[in-house]
């Protein structure tokens, strides 16, 4: 979805620098290229999403976190905010996996195991993960280790800001 808001996007800047460039060409106006206006594009982006984090305000929210694997569904998260760090307790439909590594499966194996981020059970003896959270709107790297399998899995988190639900203490 997000290559097609952006294909659209890029198509819409070059037909109006097309536009633009056909009505002032007597005026030696330089133009963008392609590759100039999509690293535009992507750093409009990269600043909105950097932007979100600090409109958010210290406390505890209900939040939407999209996975890039079926296999690793979370069901339930909540962020916590304090001075500007987020930190979120992630909820997982099932038991497979025995740890996570904030980022790819290669730098999972040459970390020091300090880095891992053990499962803990919550009441209802769901296994549930706590994450640092670097930006909301954002693709964190993130790899779970298979009980099962013994191997790291790659995965993509997405904390999702426009479910952002400020819950009650």
């Amino acid at each position: 979805m997000k290559k097609i808001i952006f294909l659209l996007c890029l198509s819409v800047v070059m037909m109006l620098s097309g536009c633009n460039s056909q009505a002032t060409s007597d005026t030696n106006t330089p133009t963008q290229t392609p590759t100039e206006i999509q690293t535009e594009i992507q750093t409009q982006a990269e600043t909105s999403t950097l932007s979100a984090v600090t409109d958010v305000q210290d406390g505890t929210y209900r939040i939407d976190v999209r996975s890039s694997s079926s296999m690793f569904k979370i069901v339930d998260c909540e962020l916590t905010v304090t001075d500007g760090k987020m930190t979120a307790v992630m909820t997982l439909s099932g038991k497979g996996y025995e740890k996570l590594f904030m980022g790819t499966a290669e730098q999972a194996e040459n970390a020091d195991k300090e880095q891992y981020l053990f499962f803990k059970e919550n009441a209802d003896g769901k296994y549930t993960y706590t994450v640092p959270v670097e930006a909301l709107d954002k693709e964190i790297d993130c790899c779970a280790f298979s009980f099962k399998k013994q191997k790291w899995y790659d995965r993509v988190l997405v904390f999702q800001s426009d479910s952002l639900q400020k819950k009650d203490k």
